[in-house]
Parts: C-alpha cells; structure tokens; sequence
C-alpha cells in the first residue's frame, strides 16, 4: 500500500512539474525588453540590399607588416535615417567584412528596442581568398519616435551597444569598436 502511495505521489508531482514547463503560454512571441520585461514589438524588417565590393579589406597592408595597423584601426559604423511620417528606419551598415565571393545578406531581430543585426553571406558555394568591404541597407518598419539600442548579433570583447535617439535625431552615425565581419 505504501508503494502504491508513494508511486502515484512521485507521478502527480512529475506530471505537475511537466505541465508547468508548458512553452505555448501567452508570451510566446513576445520578445524581452532591456528592463527583463516582455513587450510585443510591433517592428519588421527587411533587407533593401548590399553594394558591391566597394574594396579588398587588405587594401593598403604590407604582408610582411607585422603591424597591420589599418585593418585593426578600422572601425564599422551604421548611419541610420528615421522617416517618423511613415514609421521607418533606414539603416546602413557600412564597412562590413565578408568574403570577396559573398552574397551580402543581413538579418535583423528584436528583443524590446534592442535591435540585433546579423552580416553574413548568403553564398554556399566556393570562397574566395580575400575579403572585401561592403555597405549592407535594411530597412525597420514600425518604429517610433523614441530611444532604440543596437548592436551586432557577435559581440566583440567589449559590450558594443549603441544608442539611436530617434526622439532627437532623425538621422546620425554609430560606431562600433571594430570591423563586423560577417558569417
């Protein structure tokens, strides 16, 4: 009897456990603000396209240079211009490092008004041995007239998250602590 006691105990408390971990919950699709909070985002975005290589990313350095100072001094930035009539936000990432055989892509995800941008190359096929800069556009829909953060999808040492104040610059320039180099 005690056996019988204890097992059915053991599978009520493993079957509430198992309910309560239940994913489908209302805030699926939510996404996390930086307070710890959910808010549902109303943002979109899409990819508006890339420029072609607009030069080798080695341009300039010696191979025997030990230094390689001018790729290590570089820096990407992303210049932005806010549309508030229509809700839009134009962004350009400019000075992307991808392969010279690369089809420039980029993703852009949300959590809360952080948006998280993603460079990479959409080409599968064979890479070639050299890399060059390319300037990346996107476009966000939805977005308001208020404070958003943005940040690459690989952080670098340094938490590089910068600041748009759409609610005071419709347009400006962000930089990031080095290159962003894509997948």
């Amino acid at each position: 009897m005690k056996k019988t006691l204890l097992f059915c105990s053991l599978f009520a408390i493993a079957a509430f456990n198992f309910m309560s971990c239940d994913d489908e919950d209302e805030n699926n699709g939510s996404t996390t603000n930086n307070g710890g909070g959910t808010t549902t985002s109303n943002l979109s975005a899409e990819f508006v396209g890339a420029s072609d290589c607009l030069k080798n990313a080695m341009d300039g350095i010696d191979n025997e240079d030990a230094t390689r100072t001018s790729i290590l001094e570089a820096k990407s930035s992303i210049s932005y211009k806010f549309d508030s009539a229509n809700g839009e936000l134009e962004l350009i990432l400019q000075d992307a490092s991808l392969n010279c055989a690369a089809i420039p892509k980029m993703d852009i995800r949300f959590s809360g008004d952080t948006i998280i941008f993603n460079p990479y190359n959409a080409n599968t096929g064979d890479m070639a041995r050299c890399f060059c800069i390319f300037n990346l556009t996107s476009k966000v829909k939805g977005a308001e007239s208020k404070v958003y953060y943005i940040r690459p999808e690989k952080l670098t040492d340094v938490e590089d998250v910068q600041v748009l104040e759409l609610s005071q610059k419709n347009e400006g320039v962000v930089y990031f602590s080095g290159v962003i180099y894509g997948n």
